[in-house]
Order: structure tokens, then sequence, then C-alpha cells
């Protein structure tokens, strides 16, 4: 399809880069900075993109499109080889499928522009590893980054069996900057320190780590195949249970799936691999089985699990391959099968007889000699099909009987249960808000899942409070969760006695906070009069809420007034970045 624009076409560049074995897009625009021989990273950032100096750390860098108009060639396979030869979008694709794409004119001509929703997991900084360097410069006469060396959660170079570098290990300055390019590979860093001559460490990474980037390295150089959520999903939940952590017909054992996991990579690997796991926060870990938040899941993530759960990449594709040719299969076979089965009439006149007469019978309440006499034609032709229905139909409806009454039972046992536990819960829930609400630390926002959590008493199979099991435990939760404004009061407080200058401007304070800015703002100001500096204590913040009278449900200073919702809510109020109401990005304006 060929776009009407008449926007003139972008300057082709003399030249730029070919791509090296596993180099990163970052590294061909630094040996293009190098080569070309400009003096400031601006110059370079407009010949190659047209626009100020951005960041090239991300997992998959923006702007790409732009670079593709500037080269020989079509525009749409210029783009399509950068991210496949130097991003890590093929790592993407394969755990994320290709039903990320989305319309986007480039040149004249209209493709689908892949790339992922959310990037969850990357960091601003970029790995080397010198011996890579020394190697590059022997076998292709110039150092480069490399591409596995950026996979979140690899530690180590897959090659040399050493651990990469994010750091001068002289000055310990970051090898990547925001807006600046990565020259440290090249030129060495600012104190003079070159890093291809860097001293070995004094720990070497674990056969883990070797291991995991050894598996991620075969992953992103593999053809691809792709899999839907489904079939990635499907996948972990049957090799999971392969490996013996089945419970019951079709569960997973989570508990001892998890336990199993930290102690194959051990606490200390695993939070350096996963920088959600070193702070403690482990409630997504299981998103990746979970097939509405499986791309919700980090990258690192998918490749923490599908290591531990294969531990060889060829073992890991090749049920892949399996996978998605039994699906195509089998979606061939349904199709070309429908009329077939149709013709066959595998569901026999007999079958449908007795189904409809259980229906009948389980419906309206009556025992099998009652069906002779409410449907007597329906079972006359019955038994002359099959002699023994009335027996089969006697056998069902009695298995039906006991699986009701079995299950009333239990029902029963489950609600004397629910509430014999139901006081202790609550009392157990009331007794954890109590020690949260009066620790002396910085407030964090107390939810009714934390409450829970740390509360003691709580019947079995069952995370949080519901009114209709377990009312008193719910309203207690309900009660003692606090609103974000009541958060905001103690955030707040606690931030204006920790001060250290009594005249601290508003601005610094609300970033000291951590807070959204516009309602830290309307928090402050409701607190204009309160002392600051003197040190932090939550008995003097509790004793001031109850003196204003805020309570956990506080609806806050203003409950009047509309704030714009911020991250993945956030709606654009103006139209530079798209249409008005909308998602930044969604629209571009004509050439």
């Amino acid at each position: 399809m060929k776009s009407t624009s008449t926007a003139p076409a972008a300057k082709i560049l003399p030249f730029f880069p070919s791509a090296l074995p596993d180099e990163t897009i970052s590294s061909r625009v630094s040996r293009y900075h190098i080569r070309r021989g400009q003096l400031t990273n601006n110059s370079t950032y407009t010949e190659l993109f047209g626009l100020a100096p951005f960041s090239l750390t991300p997992l998959v860098q923006p702007h790409l499109d732009k670079l593709a108009l500037r080269l020989p060639g079509s525009p749409v396979d210029n783009l399509r080889d950068l991210q496949n030869d130097s991003t890590l979008l093929p790592l993407f694709r394969r755990f994320f499928g290709t039903h990320l794409a989305k319309r986007k004119t480039i040149g004249n001509e209209i493709t689908s522009v892949e790339l992922p929703r959310r990037l969850v997991g990357g960091s601003r900084l970029t790995h080397l590893c010198p011996e890579c360097l020394v190697d590059d410069d022997k076998v292709h006469g110039c150092r480069y980054i490399h591409r596995s060396h950026q996979i979140p959660g690899v530690t180590s170079c897959w090659k040399h069996g050493r651990l990469l570098m994010d750091r001068c290990p002289a000055c310990r300055q970051p090898f990547s900057q925001p807006g600046q390019l990565i020259l440290s590979a090249w030129i060495g860093c600012d104190c003079g320190h070159d890093l291809a001559h860097a001293k070995s460490e004094e720990t070497a990474p674990t056969e883990t780590e070797l291991a995991f980037a050894r598996f991620a390295k075969a992953l992103i150089d593999a053809a691809p195949a792709h899999m839907t959520p489904n079939q990635l999903v499907q996948l972990y939940r049957s090799r999971s249970i392969e490996i013996g952590f089945r419970q019951g017909s079709d569960r997973l054992k989570r508990t001892a799936l998890f336990a199993s996991i930290e102690e194959f990579f051990g606490p200390a690997v695993l939070s350096k691999m996963d920088p959600a796991y070193s702070k403690c926060k482990t409630s997504g870990w299981f998103h990746v089985l979970q097939t509405s938040l499986t791309m919700e899941a980090p990258l690192y993530r998918h490749l923490l699990f599908s290591f531990y759960l294969f531990r060889e990449a060829d073992v890991f594709l090749a049920r892949i391959e399996e996978l998605v040719e039994s699906e195509r299969i089998k979606s061939l076979r349904d199709f070309a099968g429908s009329t077939l089965a149709d013709n066959n009439e595998e569901k026999t006149e007999a079958d449908e007889l007795i189904e409809e007469l259980i229906g009948s019978a389980t419906r309206l309440g009556y025992v099998p000699q009652q069906l002779w006499h409410h449907n007597v034609s329906k079972m006359k032709r019955l038994v002359k099909l099959v002699p023994d229905a009335y027996e089969q139909i006697e056998a069902r409806l009695q298995e039906a009987a006991a699986k009701k009454k079995q299950l009333a039972t239990r029902r029963l046992n489950t609600k004397t249960r629910d509430d014999a536990l139901d006081p202790s819960w609550a009392t157990g829930i009331e007794a954890s808000a109590a020690t949260i609400y009066h620790k002396e630390q910085r407030p964090f926002r107390v939810t009714m899942n934390q409450l829970v959590k740390a509360a003691t008493g709580s019947p079995k199979g069952m995370r949080l409070p519901t009114a209709e099991r377990t009312p008193l435990a719910r309203a207690a939760a309900d009660a003692n969760a606090e609103s974000i404004w009541h958060f905001y009061a103690r955030r707040m407080l606690w931030t204006l006695q920790s001060l250290n200058a009594p005249d601290t401007p508003p601005h610094a304070i609300i970033k000291l906070a951590q807070l959204e800015v516009n309602k830290a703002r309307e928090i402050l100001k409701y607190f204009s009069n309160f002392r600051r500096c003197g040190g932090p204590s939550i008995k003097e913040i509790n004793q001031i809420l109850a003196a204003h009278g805020i309570g956990r449900t506080w609806a806050g200073p203003c409950p009047e007034k509309t704030f714009y919702k911020t991250g993945r809510a956030y709606k654009l109020r103006t139209a530079r970045r798209g249409p008005v109401g909308g998602r930044a990005g969604d629209w571009e304006s004509p050439r």
C-alpha cells in the first residue's frame, strides 16, 4: 500500500557500519560517530535520526524507522534488518508473539512495525566483556558491544565465562549515560582506563550463570518459531507437570515449584538476575503461567522460568516446534473434519435420547421409573435401540445424586470451618494492622493484601476474605486498608519531619516524598502549618491524623477535584503527541 505523503525524502547517509556478529544498534551508532569524526553527540543523532539525543540502551530501541529511511534500499527491509540483527526484538517475539505489531508509515510504504507493548525488566546499563573486546579487535579489526551481553538476567559472558562489567573498574563510572553515546569500548573511560585490559574479577560466575548465558544466546540466535500466549502457558504447565509439580488433576504445586527454583539458582544469583526478587517482590512471579498476564511478565522472568524447566536451549526450541506443529495440524483437522463428523453421526440417536431423558429427570427431580410415565414414547424408542438403557439411566442418576450429596456435605463442612475461623482471622487482621501502622519506618501504602498476608488464622485455600464466606474478616480488612489519600498524608508528614532544612522548597519535598505531583501539592498545602525537621515519628503522625479527623478511608482535602491518572492509565491532555484522551503515539500527524 502506497502513501500519498508529499514530504521530502530523507537524505541517504554516506555510509553506515554493517552489523558485526551479535552487535547492538548502539554499538553501530557509536562506531559511525567515531569513523565519521563527529565532534558532538547532537550532530550524530541529527544525521542518523533527525532527533535530539535519546537513550540507546532500552531492550528494543525506538526511532529505528527514522534511521531506516536514511539507509539505501527499502526502508521497510532496512527496519526489519535493524530490529532482527541489532536489537533484542527476536527474543521478545519468541515469548510475546507477533500480535504487538502496529501500522506505521515508513517512507512511501505502510507496514506493520513490531514493538513490545510493555518493556519490563530492562535497565539503563550497558554490559561489556573485556576479553570479547580483545578478541573482536583481533578477528574483526574493531571492538564492539555484544547484543547477547545485554539480555536481561545475563550476568556473564557465554564465550569466556567471565562476569560482565557495567562500569569502569577503576573509577566506577557507568558505561552508559542518559542521552550519551557509549564510547567506552573504543576510547576507554574518562579516567584513562582501557577496558580491554581490565583485570579479572576476584569472584567467578557460577555454573548456573554460565549455563543461563549460553541458553539466552542460543535463543536469540535460533530461527523464529512464534507462539501465542496460550501455547506458551500450555508449554510451561506441561513441562512443570512432567518434572513432578502436579497437584490434583491439572493444577500445579506453585509453592513447591518456586522453592525448587530458588534452590536451583540460589538466592544470591537469583537476586542478580531478577531485580524484583532482590526487592522481595515475588507475588507476580507466576504471571508467566496466566494467559491474561503472560505479556505483563518481564522478559528476564520468562528466560529464568524456561531455563529452569528445560535447562538446554535445544530441548526448549524442539518442544516449541512440536507444540506449534501439533496445533497447526489440529486446526487443519478440525477444519477439514467438521463435515465428516456430521456425516458419521458420532453422537447416535440413542446417545441423544439418553442425554435428553437424564436432563429431564435431573431438572424435574424424576426417578428413572417416572420417565416411563412422563416420557413414554421416548423411552420406547430408546429401549428398542439400547435394551439396557433403563439401567444406564439409573446408574447415571445415582452417580449424579451421590456427587450432589458429596458437594453439599463439602460446602457444609467448609461453611462450618469458615464460621469457626472468621472471628480469629478478623482478630489477626486487626493485629497486623496495628503492627504495620505503628511501625517506626517510612510509610508505605497498606493494602488489603498486605494486611491479610501478615495476619494469622486464615482458612485453608482462601487468599483474601470475602463477604460471603468470612464477613468479619472482610469487614476488618476493608476497615484497615488505607485510601490513597490517607497514605499520601502519612508519607508527606514523615517527609516533613525528616527534612534537614525547614525552608526546603515544595518541589524538593515532593521529590523526596516520591508521590504523584498534583496530589502531593494538595497534601502539602493541607499540612502547610505542620512543623518541619526534628526527626520522623510514626506515633506523632498518628496523633496528628487523629486530631485532624483523618481516618483510613479519608477522601482527601479536595474530594470534589479530579486528577489526571498516571502510569498506563494516563490520557493525553493536548494533541501534541496524539489525540486528546488517547495514548501517546497512537496517531502521527501527516508528513
